[in-house]
C-alpha cells in the first residue's frame, strides 16, 4: 500500500464566537448529570453544572492537582474550548487531550472567560488539570466547539502558540543545570547538594560497591576515571541505580570507558549520568543506558553512545532507551552514532505512560533508525543534528506528540514517519532544515512527514529554553556535543 503524507492543515482561528456556534456546546453531550459533562471529576458538583450558568459549578476537595474532564463515548472533532470560574481561585491550569497527553493549552489564571481557540483535534476526552489554586476553585463552565467560522488558511510557517513560554537566553553547552522537561519539578541536581559524597572510581568493582553502600541520605557523586568492563565490575552485567535517588556518574576528563556493560536507572529519582563514553553493550539489558519508571528527572548528558554497524541489527539493543512510567527526562549534547536500533521509548504498543522527554543539541550519526522510536507521552526533540540516516529518523507512535524545533537533517532517508503501530503518533515542527533527503514508502501502516513537512499537531511547553537559529546549529553540535568538551 502506498504511503501518504500526513498533512492536517491547521487554521487560523477568529476569536470572535459566532451565535450559531455557541448554540452547539459539545461539553452537553459529555456522559453524566452535569449539563457541562464535569460531573466526570473527582470533586463535588454544586447542583448540576448548568450550561450559561455561573451560579452552578463544580468544586473539588482540594485547591491543587485536582481535575475535571469532559468525555464521549466517540472521538468528536473541537478548536476551541471556553472556561469560566465562579471567583479567581485558580493559579496554575492546564488543557490536556486525555487520548493521546497532548497539552492543549496552559495558563496561570481562568477567570469569568477564557476563550481557548486551539487547531482542530479529535478527541474522545479533554482533562482541565487544576494544579494550584488559592483556595477551591469554582469551575462553572467547560464549553467545548468546532467553529467552522472565520478560519482560514495559514501562511506556511511554523505555529507559534501564545501560551507557551518563548525561547529566551543564550545556549550554554556546559551548563550545571538542565533545560527540557528535566528542569521541571525543582529540577536535576543529581548527586549536588548539602553532605554529598564524592568518590572516584577506576574499576567497575568500585563503581558497584560506591552504590551498593551509599548512605541513602546523602547524595552520591561517582566519578570515573578508568575503562570498565564485565572483567573488573565483579560479576555484575550491569551497574543498577536503582531504589535510590540523587547520584551522579560523572567521567574524568576524557578517560571514563564503559566497554561492554552499560548503566540502568529503575526507580530512581534525581540522576545524572554526563562525560561517559559507553560502547558494545551485550550483557544486562543490552542497551548502554536503559531507563526504566517510575523515575524521573534525568539528565543524561556530554555523553558518547555508540555500537557498530558491522553486525546484525538485534546483536545489539538501544543506546539509550526507556519504558513504563519515566518522565522529566533531558537527553542533550550526546554523540550516539553507529547504531542500528538507537533511541527507544515505550517498549510496545501497550506501554502506555505520560513520558515527557527533551532531546536538544545531540549529534546523531550513521545510525538506521529510532532517532528516537516515541510511543506515547510527549517529547520536544530541538537544535539537534541528524546525518547519515539509513532507515527511518524521528518515529512517532501510538498517541504520541513531539515538537520538532530546529534541527537540521542531512543524508537522511525518512526524517519524521509515523510507523509501524496500530496507532498513529504526531508532530509540531518549526523551523527544520532537511537537505539530501529521501522520503520512502514503506508499510502500509505507516505515514511519511515529507517532503512537505507540515506540523499536524500543537504541542506546547511548560518551560522556557534559549534555542539556536537553524543556520548555527550544525556546527554548534559538532563542536560541542560528546565527552571532554566541559570541565565536570
Amino acid at each position: 500500500m502506498q504511503h501518504k503524507n500526513l498533512l492536517f492543515p491547521l487554521l487560523a482561528l477568529s476569536c470572535a464566537v459566532s451565535a450559531a456556534v455557541h448554540a452547539n456546546n459539545l461539553a452537553i453531550t459529555g456522559p453524566g448529570a452535569g449539563a457541562d459533562g464535569s460531573s466526570k471529576a473527582s470533586g463535588i458538583s454544586y447542583s448540576d453544572v448548568r450550561d450559561n450558568n455561573l451560579q452552578s459549578y463544580w468544586q473539588p476537595s482540594s485547591n491543587s492537582n485536582q481535575r475535571v474532564s469532559v468525555k464521549w463515548s466517540s472521538a468528536i472533532q473541537l478548536n476551541q474550548v471556553v472556561l469560566k470560574e465562579s471567583g479567581s481561585a485558580v493559579t496554575s491550569w492546564r488543557l490536556v487531550n486525555n487520548d493521546n497527553g497532548a497539552e492543549l493549552a496552559s495558563g496561570s489564571s481562568i477567570g469569568s472567560n477564557k476563550v481557548l481557540n486551539l487547531s482542530t483535534i479529535s478527541s474522545k476526552k479533554l482533562n482541565l488539570e487544576i494544579i494550584s489554586a488559592s483556595s477551591a476553585p469554582r469551575i462553572a463552565e467547560f464549553e467545548v466547539y468546532l467553529n467552522t467560522e472565520g478560519g482560514t488558511d495559514p501562511a506556511p510557517t511554523d505555529p507559534v502558540d501564545p501560551t507557551d513560554p518563548p525561547p529566551t537566553g543564550e545556549v550554554t553547552a556546559c551548563s550545571t543545570n538542565p533545560q527540557g522537561f528535566a528542569s521541571l519539578d525543582g529540577g536535576t541536581t543529581g548527586g549536588a547538594g548539602a553532605n554529598a559524597v564524592t568518590v572516584t572510581a577506576t574499576t567497575g568493582a568500585e563503581i558497584q560497591a560506591a552504590l551498593a553502600n551509599r548512605d541513602l541520605n546523602r547524595p552520591l557523586t561517582i566519578r570515573v576515571n578508568g575503562t570498565i568492563t564485565t572483567a573488573n565490575s565483579g560479576g555484575v552485567s550491569k551497574f543498577d541505580i536503582k531504589d535510590m535517588n540523587n547520584v551522579s556518574i560523572i567521567g574524568v576528563g576524557n578517560n571514563a570507558l564503559f566497554d561492554g556493560i552499560g548503566i540502568k536507572v529503575f526507580r530512581a529519582n534525581n540522576v545524572i549520568l554526563r562525560n561517559l563514553r559507553l560502547r558494545y553493550v551485550n550483557t544486562g539489558d543490552k542497551d548502554a543506558i536503559t531507563l526504566e519508571g517510575p523515575a524521573s528527572n534525568i539528565w543524561i548528558d556530554h555523553n558518547e553512545i555508540y555500537n557498530s554497524l558491522d553486525v546484525g541489527k538485534d546483536y545489539y539493543d538501544e543506546l539509550v532507551s526507556g519504558k513504563k512510567d519515566v518522565d522529566k527526562v533531558t537527553i542533550s549534547y550526546n554523540y550516539l552514532h553507529d547504531s542500528w536500533k538507537t533511541s527507544l521509548w515505550g517498549n510496545s504498543d501497550s506501554d502506555n505512560f505520560n513520558r515527557r522527554i527533551t532531546f536538544h543539541h545531540n549529534y546523531w550519526q550513521r545510525v538506521n533508525s529510532r532517532l528516537p522510536l516515541f510511543r506515547f507521552g510527549q517529547g520536544h526533540i530541538y537544535n539537534n543534528y541528524y546525518t547519515e540516516v539509513q532507515d527511518t529518523g524521528i518515529n512517532s507512535r501510538m498517541g504520541a506528540v513531539i515538537r520538532i524545533e530546529n534541527n537540521v537533517f542531512e543524508n537522511t532517508t525518512n526524517p519524521i514517519v509515523s510507523f509501524y503501530s496500530s496507532a498513529l503518533g504526531y508532530w509540531d515542527t518549526r523551523g527544520n532544515q532537511f537537505s539530501n533527503t529521501s522520503w520512502q514508502a514503506m508499510p502500509s501502516e505507516g505515514v511519511i512527514a515529507g517532503p512537505n513537512v507540515q506540523p499536524n499537531a500543537v504541542l506546547n511547553l511548560p518551560y522556557s529554553f534559549a534555542l539556536l537559529p537553524t543556520n548555527e546549529v550544525k556546527a554548534h553540535v559538532i563542536a560541542n556535543a560528546g565527552v571532554n568538551k566541559c570541565s565536570f
